[in-house]
């Protein structure tokens, strides 16, 4: 900091093999490292604002320069650059490999922890209750959950598949991803189960956290190593936790319908028979209302036993 606070340029040799210069620049902002390279590399794609690398000739020689150029970054850019120097010292990496690896850890350090988005928060609390009432009724193995594995439906049961729709809307508007999620997989009858949660006071209700909490404290061992796969496919992350504070409880006894030509839906099949060539479209999604719908009477044994631990839920609030 004398050296920079003296607003003089100055080169400073790093000790060790290979030879490393460090270049201050005060009156340009830059900190540049400079290390030799071999005559054929190529510079890497760098999308960092006020870090940039160059290579260049001297005495006969290539070299990198990979320097800071914001002087708000001299403490800790000087710090990334000697990282990157300990790396082509110490541990032998060529200096461009060592560039980019130092830059990865401290990505990973530093990553922002994300919250998934609230409409992913409310589909994944909608089939965790299920879920749940599948542990609590033992109507069916936890394992039975797929919504996270990139199968077609959410969960594949016995006697039946079902896809959850969760909202938290007046009416039961739910969105339909690709042409095959309202089809059925074989012989076996598809069904759709509306959910409407709502958020719920500070007595009431409860966060995404917890419900998982409750989901895992009742699983056995392969269970739980199923659950936390779609758990981590639906975008949920442990360290996030803390991020998750909305409490919500279901509004309206669950709605189930069977998926047949009564439903509103788009398949390939229908598509295909007024002549539209399915094969061009690239991505479908589509909203469909199932407010109005009377629900099917007869039920899927384990559907029937999930859906009636839903209700009492309701009931008790």
């Amino acid at each position: 900091m004398q050296h920079w606070d003296a607003g003089i340029p100055i080169v400073i040799p790093i000790s060790g093999e290979p030879r490393l210069r460090l270049r201050l620049d005060p009156p340009k902002r830059r900190l540049t490292l400079r290390a030799p390279v071999a005559e054929h590399v190529r510079l890497p794609v760098q999308l960092l604002a006020h870090v940039t690398t160059e290579l260049d000739q001297e005495a006969g020689l290539k070299y990198v320069d990979i320097s800071t150029t914001d002087d708000r970054l001299v403490v800790d850019g000087y710090a990334m650059l000697m990282a990157i120097a300990d790396r082509i010292q110490l541990e032998n990496v060529e200096p461009l490999r060592a560039f980019e690896d130092t830059l990865k850890l401290w990505h990973s350090v530093l990553a922002e922890r994300v919250r998934m988005a609230l409409p992913a928060e409310i589909g994944l609390f909608g089939e965790l209750l299920i879920v749940r009432a599948l542990l609590e009724t033992s109507a069916a193995e936890a394992t039975s959950w797929r919504g996270g594995l990139a199968e077609e439906h959410d969960f594949g049961f016995e006697d039946s598949d079902v896809e959850v729709k969760t909202t938290t809307g007046e009416r039961r508007h739910h969105w339909i991803h690709g042409l095959t999620q309202l089809v059925e997989t074989g012989s076996t009858p598809l069904w759709i189960t509306s959910l409407q949660i709502t958020r719920a006071g500070d007595g009431d209700g409860e966060t995404l956290p917890a419900l998982i909490d409750s989901v895992l404290a009742v699983t056995s061992d392969a269970e739980r190593s199923v659950i936390e796969q779609n758990l981590t496919a639906a975008g949920w992350r442990e360290d996030a936790r803390d991020l998750f504070d909305e409490r919500w409880r279901l509004r309206t006894r669950p709605l189930a319908l069977r998926v047949d030509d009564a439903l509103p839906r788009l398949t390939p099949a229908l598509l295909l028979s007024v002549g539209i060539d399915t094969g061009r479209l690239r991505e479908v999604v589509y909203e469909i209302d199932v407010t109005d719908k009377m629900p099917t009477v007869s039920l899927p044994t384990t559907l029937s036993a999930v859906l009636a631990e839903l209700t009492e839920t309701v009931h008790a609030q």
